[in-house]
This record gives C-alpha cells, structure tokens and sequence, in this order.
C-alpha cells in the first residue's frame, strides 16, 4: 500500500540498453536504485540482492528526458515515488 502522497512508477522488465550510469544508491541494501543515461534519454533500474532460494531481480521504470528524470530521482530518493 503506497503511503499518502507517494507516486507509483511504472516498472517495466526491458531496459533501453546499455548505458552510463549518472546516479545510484548503495548496493549492500537489499534493493539498490541506478539513474541511467543512455543517448540523452534516462532510466532508474531497480535491483534486488539474490537470497536463499530467490534469485536476484531487476527491473527497469519507463524512460524519460533528462529534467523529468532528474525529478523522479529525486522523488525515490525523498520516499514519495515507489
């Protein structure tokens, strides 16, 4: 259940390829979140560490220009998108 004013992304399996990555959060948590560019448009992968019988996941949220990007990044990092 998303908390009062958080915004749901939308996550998607395929990604738009291979690409620099801009921004990120640690990767010793159990999801880790990267910003990346790939030929000026954005995406944020989300990935999961594998556990004991559950293997890693990654997903993908759709793509965006570079401003709208920068702002859900922002918005993830602050707790108010998911």
């Amino acid at each position: 259940m998303p908390r009062p004013g958080c915004t749901a992304l939308r996550w998607i399996v395929q990604g738009l390829g291979p690409g620099r990555v801009v921004a990120y959060t640690c990767s010793c948590q159990m999801t880790a979140y990267e910003l990346v560019s790939c030929a000026g448009v954005y995406q944020i992968h989300r990935r999961t560490l594998p556990r004991q019988g559950v293997p890693p996941l990654s997903w993908t949220a759709e793509w965006w220009r570079r401003g709208e990007a920068h702002e859900w990044w922002r918005r993830l990092l602050a707790g108010q998108a998911r």
